[in-house]
């Protein structure tokens, strides 16, 4: 499968394109964040009481009105401790196994391109037969650089942005994660400007439905997917 990047394609166009895909598929993004934030909560929750922390923190919860600061001391203490570090193993776990819920959205887009019916089971693509094991391993080794990468300034971002792409390649045009990668970078050079003041906004307008009584959330929080599609279809040209 070839790729190749057509003609530049201005801000105000991607992202009206975007909001339109994002305005006709409310109720996706919705079901989209209500399954998503209540699985990951009760992952959260879960791992933390099976690692013993809950019990950890109750021992010293009163320290957190009497003596502040001891409190602090007594969470760098449980910080430290090997049950902490195999909770947040957990969670990159709990991360990589809910994450495929995003490859959803961009087979949503596409039979929306394709005026084929939509359904909620869309969502589900990135679970079905070998795709999950794909977009499973992607996540899980996405977190794992991150969470390094996020330690020095910047380097996070710099991450996010090479691998931006990633997700609508390996499933659309089948590529591992490695390709994914090169291709998004080389992706990146065709326009670099505007795919990061569309990122830009994208993020500001998903985060900007916590200030709508912060319901609000569920409906913004999914409109990257919409952005990342709408980049990806000016971007990468798929020829069979």
């Amino acid at each position: 499968m070839e790729k190749n990047y057509p003609q530049k394609v201005g801000i105000q166009q991607v992202l009206g394109t975007a909001f339109s895909y994002w305005n006709r598929t409310l109720f996706y993004q919705v079901s989209f964040s209500l399954l998503y934030f209540s699985l990951f909560f009760l992952g959260y929750f879960y791992l933390f009481k099976y690692f013993g922390l809950w019990d950890e923190m109750s021992q010293h919860s009163d320290l957190l009105q009497s003596d502040f600061p001891a409190f602090n001391k007594k969470m760098e203490e449980v910080m430290k401790m090997p049950q902490t570090q195999s909770f947040l193993l957990g969670i990159f776990f709990l991360f990589a196994f809910l994450n495929p819920l995003n490859v959803g959205f961009y087979k949503i887009y596409r039979k929306m391109d394709l005026n084929e019916k939509i359904s909620l089971n869309d969502l589900f693509a990135g679970y079905l037969g070998f795709d999950f094991f794909k977009f499973f391993g992607f996540y899980l080794f996405w977190m794992i650089i991150f969470s390094y990468a996020n330690s020095l300034p910047l380097l996070g971002i710099v991450w996010i942005v090479l691998t931006l792409f990633s997700v609508p390649l390996m499933f659309f045009m089948n590529v591992n994660t490695m390709e994914g990668i090169r291709l998004t970078f080389k992706g990146l050079k065709q326009d670099l400007t505007t795919i990061l003041i569309s990122v830009l906004v994208a993020v500001l307008f998903s985060l900007s439905g916590i200030l709508l009584f912060g319901f609000g959330f569920l409906f913004t929080f999914p409109f990257w997917h919409a952005v990342i599609y709408t980049l990806y279809q000016h971007i990468f040209k798929e020829n069979e």
